[in-house]
């Protein structure tokens, strides 16, 4: 499997391009995006195309009863046809919105109970509309960014990579508080891990590190910096930030790279660590 590594403008912007061409964020559309650009780490382009359909969805997306009804009235007109193949995907397409979000919509003309709704894309087996129910599972089976499947993948991930970073740290003997202990400690924003002892990463002094299992580009590394990094760094020093999937060059030029924090694709290596003892 070949490591996430700093991207390139150009690539970037290439993938840019590509996914604004889409007539669709179903499975299938991503999956052309994939094969396109196959030189890159699967999770790299997977996190990238997860960014710009949630991006793309906060702009296009809008909950509103009377959107609900028209979803609603163009569903119930293809169900009258014999071939009910994928109604809610083919729908979704043809209306530049995800799968998962559309049926999400449909479900709430249906049910005015919000709770319900989110019942009902939770477990697909309550819907009472037997036909409703099959093509709401198809939707958000086939929808990568969005519903109960997706969202559970994606927590899976981040936890997976904060056990890595855990476990980098235990191997080099590197000891620390996790965001649990902090919190119990009463600190609001906490990094993955605050090191007990501060280490020096290419002569950089790390005072903690937080893990990103995802590709960083300007707008969600903006985000991060606002609303995370910059109370880490107020509260506890210098750190180290991993983007796990890649991150986009022109990070490395923002005034808090090198001053405030370091970025990485990985967890250093033992030969660019400078490990301290507290003496006594």
């Amino acid at each position: 499997m070949s490591e996430a590594k700093v991207m390139k403008l150009e690539l970037y912007n290439a993938i840019l391009e590509d996914f604004n061409n889409l007539t669709s964020y179903s499975r299938k559309s991503e999956n052309m995006l994939r094969k396109k650009y196959n030189q890159l780490p699967s999770s790299t382009i997977g996190s990238i195309i997860s960014l710009l359909v949630q991006r793309s969805m906060k702009q296009s997306y809008r909950k509103s009863p009377v959107i609900s009804s028209k979803y609603h009235d163009l569903y119930e007109e293809l169900i009258k046809d014999k071939n009910k193949e994928n109604i809610i995907l083919k729908l979704s397409e043809n209306q530049g919105i995800s799968p998962a979000l559309f049926a999400r919509s449909l479900l709430q003309n249906v049910y005015t109970d919000s709770t319900m709704t989110k019942k009902c894309i939770k477990d697909t087996t309550l819907i009472e509309d037997k036909d409703l129910a099959y093509q709401t599972f198809l939707a958000i089976m086939n929808d990568n960014q969005y519903g109960p499947y997706a969202d559970t993948i994606k927590q899976s991930i981040g936890l997976e990579y904060e056990l890595r970073l855990e476990r980098e740290l235990r191997l080099m003997n590197i000891t620390f508080l996790d965001e649990n202990v902090l919190r119990s400690r009463g600190y609001d924003k906490t990094p993955d891990f605050k090191l007990d002892v501060p280490i020096a990463v290419d002569g950089f002094i790390v005072n903690w590190v937080e893990s990103k299992a995802l590709f960083g580009d300007d707008e969600n590394h903006s985000g991060y910096l606002k609303e995370q990094l910059s109370c880490y760094w107020n509260r506890f020093g210098p750190g180290l930030v991993i983007y796990w999937f890649g991150y986009l060059e022109t990070l490395n030029s923002t005034p808090e790279v090198n001053n405030m924090f370091i970025l990485r694709t990985s967890f250093p290596s033992k030969s660019s660590i400078t490990q301290y003892k507290i003496d006594g």
